[in-house]
């Protein structure tokens, strides 16, 4: 009897130490998942030279290895992960598209910038393709925020079909303070301000020589 007693004097302490070793690893704040959008771009002045008429965005379209939700890094030249505690709020083509059609709607390029799935006539319509789109943490001291996007502008002629106006592809690689997801992200914004205005520019510019040279 008094030896059993000795035994749960014992394990009494023992299970009382357990317990509390449980409630202080319940006790500890978990990771709290970062939610993100991309910005619409500040726009410094309105275009110069307008493109004129109704444009459609009809789709923008992300490559397959960056078009889940979770932000992509790079961490070796073909190595890739991704971060199961940040991401985007909706998918990235969504949040994409959101960020370039208002931009394009307050640029100035066009009369107006239709929604998806209006009834309005149009009268160019422009795809979107996001090649790329990650955080570069191959060298951890130097992060970088990688976007790359490919522009396709035709008219809506229906009668002699759809002509491509303008297409071109812009990449940039921006370094960023942190290797955080929050620098990331802020990276990204930057780089589709920087590749919304050169867009614009070469836009109005082509836009410029095939009014003064119209073709045959």
């Amino acid at each position: 009897m008094k030896k059993a007693f000795i035994q749960k004097f014992l394990l009494t302490p023992a299970i009382f130490a357990l317990g509390l070793l449980a409630a202080g690893c319940l006790s500890r704040p978990a990771l709290v998942r970062q939610d993100f959008v991309l910005q619409t771009p500040p726009i410094a002045r309105p275009a110069p030279s307008p493109v004129g008429g109704v444009l459609a965005l009809t789709s923008c379209d992300i490559s397959p290895p960056f078009a889940g939700q979770a932000l992509v890094y790079r961490i070796g030249p073909n190595a890739f992960e991704t971060d199961p505690y940040a991401g985007f709020l909706v998918t990235p083509d969504k949040t994409a598209a959101i960020a370039i059609r208002t931009w394009l709607s307050r640029s100035g390029l066009f009369a107006s910038v239709v929604k998806p799935g209006s009834s309005m006539p149009f009268d160019q319509f422009l795809e979107v393709y996001v090649d790329e789109l990650y955080g570069d943490l191959q060298q951890p001291a130097h992060p970088q925020a990688v976007l790359s996007l490919s522009f396709v502008l035709g008219n809506s002629r229906k009668g002699n079909g759809a002509q491509v106006l303008f297409q071109k592809e812009y990449s940039r690689h921006l370094p960023v303070a942190h290797d955080t997801a929050a620098a990331i992200v802020a990276g990204w914004n930057q780089a589709l301000g920087e590749i919304m205005s050169k867009f614009a520019s070469d836009l109005t510019n082509a836009h410029k020589s095939m009014t003064q040279n119209p073709s045959p």
